[in-house]
């Protein structure tokens, strides 16, 4: 809560060092391959410190040391700390873990201002355009799975960017707020072609789920069964999709089906059975990132899932609290998406990330997981109007 000047000022600059923190992310990692290769090894280190300081500036000491919640997510890095420690994994991936949780912890906290919201529509929407300009996957260094994760991170700021600007024309210029209508009906056209352009089959996944939340009547987001499921489905369920992924992959030989020219059993099913057998012996632990996956094709370690990365790399423990946290934040979500239609649209950008994180890490690394954190402040920032901080 907004108390004097002081609390304004402390939160303008969380609000300025989130913001940095995403700036530096995107322009390091979505410009040159080259700068990619260079920075990537820290860029969960830069995220730490940037998510310190904003939650400092958001959350006084005192304050947090009373917060039950500030004291899970204390454990949960504690505890993925010594299980780091027993399972000899690599240290880094004690940073990701606890740049998940900080996320989570500030996700219903942070209010952006007007200004803050519109230059981070323009901003990561500009990369839709500019690698659908420059294609990026193909030529340039970059994994086409990695592109198609940029394009739709844009692409549904681009979205929402364009219905806040529709609503604000919609009384003094309704025949403007209509084109922009017609505009957003190419703009899905042209995100699914340039989307299969890349055979990027995550990214495909995040659309498809974008677009039918945003095609659901608001009376639909105010009922709570129907949200809950979405909720479950978006973080239990994508543990339970690799489960079913390792089953289907049994019965390969007679289930056949290709998206963007690949079969849908094409590889995750080996990489996700080995690992689930692994992480069975060692549930509390994990099993860490420093694990050798035995898939002869598979040269590092990559869990292609980004909750099921946190329960197989820091256990049960982890994982729990990670989770717990995370649907707490989403199901808070309900009444700003069924109250505006950008907040609709900002929420629905989470749940499609959330799904494209089904079968890539996507939202627990950078910069995606910043950019899911403004997503989520846009939606609870839109239903106020606080422009003092």
């Amino acid at each position: 809560m907004i108390k004097d000047d002081r609390d304004i000022n402390r939160i303008r600059w969380g609000n300025v060092t989130l913001i940095v923190a995403v700036i530096a992310q995107t322009l390091l990692l979505w410009n040159e391959y080259s700068w990619y290769e260079a920075v990537v090894p820290y860029v969960t280190l830069i995220s730490l410190v940037a998510l310190a300081i904003t939650v400092l500036c958001y959350v006084p000491v005192k304050e947090a040391l009373r917060d039950k919640y500030m004291w899970l997510v204390a454990a949960a890095c504690i505890v993925a700390g010594i299980n780091i420690l027993v399972t000899d994994s690599g240290k880094g991936a004690w940073l990701t873990a606890a740049d998940v949780l900080l996320v989570i912890y500030l996700s219903d906290k942070i209010r952006l201002t007007n200004i803050m919201m519109w230059f981070m529509y323009v901003y990561i929407g500009f990369y839709f355009y500019y690698w659908t300009y420059d294609v990026k996957g193909y030529f340039k260094g970059y994994n086409t799975n990695y592109g198609g994760l940029v394009l739709i991170t844009g692409f549904v700021f681009a979205i929402t960017g364009i219905i806040a600007f529709r609503e604000k024309l919609k009384k003094d210029s309704p025949a403007g707020a209509k084109f922009l209508s017609f505009f957003l009906l190419f703009m899905f056209a042209w995100g699914y072609n340039i989307v299969a352009w890349y055979r990027a089959r995550c990214a495909l996944l995040s659309l498809i789920v974008f677009a039918v939340l945003m095609l659901v009547p608001h009376k639909w987001w105010k009922n709570r069964v129907f949200y809950s499921i979405i909720t479950y489905s978006a973080t239990i369920g994508s543990v339970l999709l690799s489960l079913v992924y390792v089953w289907l992959g049994k019965l390969s030989d007679s289930v056949s089906l290709r998206i963007f020219y690949k079969d849908i059993i094409s590889g995750r099913n080996e990489i996700w059975a080995d690992l689930w057998g692994a992480f069975v012996k060692q549930p509390l632990t994990g099993i860490g990132s420093s694990y050798s996956i035995n898939v002869r094709w598979m040269t590092i370690f990559e869990v292609h899932n980004g909750l099921l990365d946190i329960l197989i790399v820091h256990g049960l423990i982890v994982f729990a609290i990670t989770c717990f946290m995370l649907i707490r934040v989403l199901l808070g979500l309900r009444d700003h998406a069924a109250g505006s239609v950008v907040s609709k649209s900002a929420t629905a950008a989470v749940f499609a990330i959330l799904a494209g994180s089904f079968a890539e890490n996507f939202f627990i690394v950078p910069p995606f997981l910043l950019c899911t954190l403004v997503l989520i402040a846009i939606a609870r920032s839109v239903c106020y109007n606080h422009t003092e901080v």
